[in-house]
């Protein structure tokens, strides 16, 4: 979901308009059904895919590396992860937020940790 999602940018923008984004971000189970983006979120959105996609393209060491983490690591701080324990001994992580964008960054978040803890992230890895 992580490369699906920074590939958005490549031909047509999938995401370009607001409501472009929030259909894409419906499909993908991100966003409820009915809910739209604001303008700043919207804007947020943009700066997090480029942050995902920069961080994806630099090479570990690289100035454009440290930069582009530095940046990820900002725009999924609007995520409020936290960390949830199931009556099953389940641990997951999830959104403390109530609102709808704060809840889209930390699905990506989520699937960055997941991709991480695979050794799938960043791509090549596995």
């Amino acid at each position: 979901m992580v490369q699906a999602f920074a590939a958005t940018a490549e031909g047509t923008d999938t995401l370009g308009s607001r409501e472009d984004a929030a259909a894409w971000l419906q499909a993908a189970g991100w966003l409820p059904a009915g809910a739209a983006l604001s303008s700043s979120e919207h804007n947020a959105l943009m700066r997090l895919r480029s942050a995902v996609r920069d961080t994806l393209a630099a090479r570990a060491g690289s100035p454009e590396a440290a930069d582009a983490a530095a940046r990820l690591t900002r725009a999924l701080a609007e995520g409020r992860l936290v960390v949830t324990a199931g009556p099953d001994g389940t641990i997951e992580l999830a959104s403390a937020a109530r609102a709808s964008y704060p809840s889209v960054v930390a699905a990506v978040a989520v699937a960055i940790a997941h991709a991480a803890y695979s050794g799938a992230w960043p791509p090549g890895n596995e």
